[in-house]
């Protein structure tokens, strides 16, 4: 791999840790794929020995090469770990004041959809392992706080898209960060292990639409929760447009007409299902699905 020399008026180290980063992604460089000697990488940068030291340093913090010492090291470019691309992206937002506001904000966009998927790819042993995350018995799986964040952590995977599971534990982490932080009592793990086994509930019946209603209602309850303890201005989903920011009437299927299906709160007007409608509970709350019901439906 052929490098360009380093000039300024960049900062030396930092030009030659973009084009060892910029190789990486492209792929022209690989994971296993060994540099060329600290002598030779001298000479094709045009730097000192000190400033390739410094940048392969950075480099090595930053998860993209492993220097090995010894007969057959050397510098060699590594497959970069979710941890350390968390980490980076962390420390990056350390100095943005990030708001629980807006880490809610992007749950609400993603997490819905990441339980609708894991409801349909759902199995025996997933069941198993997010009981034991919500219950904490079994293996042990840590603190209760570990367990609360590995239930999403958990659900991300089930995508099995590695966009996805990068996003959601990036943003958990940042939850967790805020939660070690406020040192929440335990009548908030309760209340959030009794949201949990509704996902939960939810996922193992397939009910894509329940799932995404359920997490949906718990995003916007923990959010709230943090930032009231906190003293700042909750999330609420009708800044971005939904009407109604008390429930999470947003996720359903938009109307397309007279026969689309509808969802409304507890306490539905007998008069609807007069006109010929089904009520079905969604999930274990107080949301009722209406749906048309045509001639041959029974009550």
């Amino acid at each position: 791999m052929q490098f360009q020399t380093a000039t300024k008026p960049e900062r030396v180290s930092d030009r030659i840790i973009d084009q060892v980063r910029d190789a990486v992604l492209s792929g022209r460089l690989k994971p296993g794929d060994r540099l060329a000697s600290e002598k030779e990488l001298v000479a094709q940068f045009g730097v000192s020995k000190g400033t390739m030291r410094e940048a392969l340093r950075v480099l090595e913090a930053m998860g993209l090469v492993e220097i090995r010492q010894g007969i057959g090291g050397g510098v060699f470019i590594s497959e970069v770990e979710m941890k350390t691309t968390i980490h980076g992206i962390m420390n990056f937002l350390h100095f943005k004041s990030v708001s629980i506001k807006e880490i809610t904000m992007v749950r609400f966009m993603l997490e819905p959809w990441v339980a609708h998927m894991a409801a349909l790819s759902m199995t025996d042993r997933d069941r198993q392992r997010l009981e034991q995350m919500i219950e904490g018995d079994g293996e042990d799986l840590g603190s209760e706080l570990t367990r609360e964040i590995g239930f999403h952590r958990y659900l991300a995977r089930m995508t099995q898209n590695p966009i996805l599971i990068l996003i959601m534990d990036f943003l958990d982490s940042l939850v967790k960060d805020f939660k070690i932080q406020l040192d929440l009592d335990d009548e908030f793990f309760v209340n959030v292990r009794d949201a949990h086994r509704s996902i939960l509930e939810c996922l193992v019946r397939r009910d894509a639409e329940a799932a995404r209603r359920e997490i949906t209602q718990d995003l916007l309850e923990v959010g709230d929760y943090l930032s009231k303890v906190t003293g700042k201005a909750p999330f609420d989903p009708a800044e971005m447009g939904f009407t109604d920011s008390s429930s999470t009437t947003a996720l359903a299927i938009p109307a397309t007409g007279d026969q689309a299906a509808a969802l409304v709160q507890a306490g539905v007007d007998p008069e609807l299902c007069r006109r010929g409608l089904l009520v079905r509970k969604v999930g274990s709350g107080d949301l009722y699905m209406l749906v048309p019901r045509d001639d041959e439906t029974e009550e």
